[in-house]
């Protein structure tokens, strides 16, 4: 009874702590570009990517953006798609000279996120999230019902 306990809590609480701990790279990210965004628009000029200025903006969209949803659960398997994509892309553009030591550890910690990203998208935001209001999510974190997308309570009469 209390490993039930336990491991019910941990789906429950641990998918959230999960999604804070996760966004929370990404809205600190964003806000530090509109807050430096001079220094950003620097640091990607640096890596040689063109229209940084456009490019500081776009990820700051992204990185604030799909990292509220990430952290609300509201859609969260889409802002994690994207989010993944994002971060394979910024590897590329920053991290990929493997001879230098920290481009070789920045580069692992972004398949850390990676990683913690495909959790998202395959296992879902969890139970605490706003994802979803039919009573069948708040169990077992999954709305069998509608799996579509249409969440209509006519589609929960079942």
């Amino acid at each position: 009874m209390m490993y039930y306990m336990h491991n019910h809590a941990m789906k429950r609480w641990g998918t959230l702590v999960a999604r804070v701990l996760l966004s929370a790279a990404f809205l600190y990210s964003g806000i530090w570009k509109v807050l430096a965004f001079s220094t950003a628009v620097g640091y990607f000029a640096s890596a040689g990517l063109p229209l940084p200025s456009m490019l500081v903006v776009l990820s700051t969209i992204i990185e604030v953006g799909f990292g509220l949803m990430l952290l609300s659960g509201f859609m969260a398997r889409i802002a994690a798609k994207v989010l993944f994509v994002f971060v394979i892309l910024l590897t590329v553009a920053f991290n990929t000279n493997w001879s230098d030591q920290l481009q070789l550890m920045m580069a692992f910690n972004d398949f850390s996120i990676m990683g913690g990203l495909l959790m998202v998208i395959i296992y879902g935001p969890g139970p605490i999230s706003f994802r979803c209001w039919c009573p069948k999510c708040k169990f077992d974190g999954k709305c069998h019902l509608c799996e579509d997308g249409d969440c209509s309570a006519e589609n929960h009469s079942q």
